[in-house]
């Protein structure tokens, strides 16, 4: 959040009003009759002073919605970040939110996607109460989805967060949270780190565990349609990783000492399980890995050790109803690339993309073992692999401080 800098006309509201109970911050430009409808109808006697903030010029801007007395402010947002479609423009809009709420110095802060879904009564509630009773500093949602649903968080981002942060938090890359007051300042901080790099994605939950503060957890109905453009997925693989790596290299001295994990508190009512209807083809991505294993030989083996090089050729050589991935073997490989992330000993980018048919391999593996399994039973399997990348963090622990020694 460095070099965020407010319109002196919004500086100076943010002066005249004083410290305010509530900023509900929408990541993005919307329509302003349309947030201003939704805002009055949801935020209605929730707190006392609210302020409603989205992205905009930051000045001559109306002070109210026309009804239930909600200020609004638009905060400014750098000319590059203006579709919303990429995490990183995303994340720069929420870092703005996050700033402007401290400003105000608000007592809680409710973050959502410009797609407005979080603003709706039951679900702003439960994102919201806990945080303004003091019960937690964060609250996250818990979204819905089917068993073939976000593999790229199921598989690495949110267990490798859980192993390095202490914290079973199921989407730590989230559209939609919630922070109190007391740990607003921590994401100002962070955002003062991240000065000499690239637009960098917001892991709240991995920000206020590394701060020691409470998480708790929410089932939400609503769902996002993300459009990533022109992006395939080996593009949205490396912007995804590329951000955890680094956060990973800010925390170093604090996940370090984290052994174990724990649960964070669960707050609301489960929600229907999300049925997944057709089956998945394991052939092409066994296809993609087998390929890797040939043309990406020379990269992978500047990152990964002889020992998983050798297990990776025995897994080529399996046809695509034997493939399987063992956990321990896929959550070594996120940590090596983790490691080749940090030691720069060639291009992030060549780093990143090597990763795309290793992490096909895993999809291939998991598909495979819950093709006939239940919503449950996949979450079930999921829990395993959790458990092997805490299992396997002394490995990276290990690494992480002699770099060289290589098994």
């Amino acid at each position: 959040m460095a070099g965020i800098e407010f319109p002196a006309e919004l500086q100076k509201r943010i002066e005249e009003t004083g410290p305010v109970d509530l900023v509900v911050g929408v990541a993005g430009h919307v329509v302003r009759e349309a947030l201003c409808a939704r805002a009055t109808a949801c935020l209605n006697g929730i707190a006392g002073k609210t302020v409603v903030a989205y992205a905009g010029g930051g000045d001559a801007e109306p002070a109210a919605c026309s009804t239930g007395g909600i200020k609004l402010a638009a905060y400014p947002m750098p000319p590059s970040a203006n579709s919303f479609t990429f995490w990183t423009d995303i994340a720069a809009a929420q870092k703005s939110v996050l700033a402007l709420a401290a400003a105000w110095k608000a007592r809680t802060c409710l973050v959502m996607h410009n797609d407005l879904s979080a603003l709706e009564g039951r679900c702003a509630r439960a994102l919201l109460t806990p945080v303004m009773q003091g019960e937690t500093d964060l609250m996250m949602p818990l979204y819905r989805t089917g068993k073939y649903d976000g593999l790229i968080s199921k598989s690495l981002l949110a267990p490798m967060s859980r192993a390095l942060y202490g914290r079973r938090v199921r989407f730590p890359l989230a559209l939609d949270f919630c922070v109190g007051g007391g740990v607003l300042q921590k994401f100002v901080e962070h955002g003062h780190r991240h000065e000499n790099g690239t637009a960098e994605m917001l892991w709240p939950a991995n920000t206020v565990a590394i701060a020691g503060g409470q998480i708790g957890q929410t089932p939400v109905s609503f769902q996002h349609e993300l459009h990533t453009g022109d992006m395939d997925l080996s593009a949205i693989l490396t912007e995804f990783t590329g951000s955890l790596f680094q956060e990973a290299e800010v925390h170093a001295a604090g996940w370090q000492r984290v052994r174990g994990s724990q649960p964070v508190s669960r707050y609301g009512e489960a929600i229907e399980e999300k049925h997944d209807s057709h089956p998945v083809d394991p052939r092409p991505m066994v296809e993609s890995f087998v390929l890797g294993s040939r043309n990406l030989e020379e990269v992978w083996r500047l990152v990964l050790p002889p020992a998983t090089m050798l297990e990776l050729k025995r897994l080529a050589r399996l046809s695509p109803e034997q493939f399987r991935m063992p956990d321990a073997l896929w959550a070594r490989v996120v940590y090596d690339f983790a490691l080749a992330h940090r030691m720069r000993r060639m291009s992030r980018s060549h780093v990143l993309g090597a990763l795309t048919p290793l992490y096909l391999g895993w999809v291939a593996s998991y598909t495979q073992e819950v093709g006939a399994a239940t919503g449950e039973e996949a979450e079930r399997r999921l829990e395993l692999l959790a458990r092997a990348y805490e299992e396997q963090k002394p490995y990276f622990v290990s690494r992480w401080r002699w770099p060289e020694r290589v098994s």
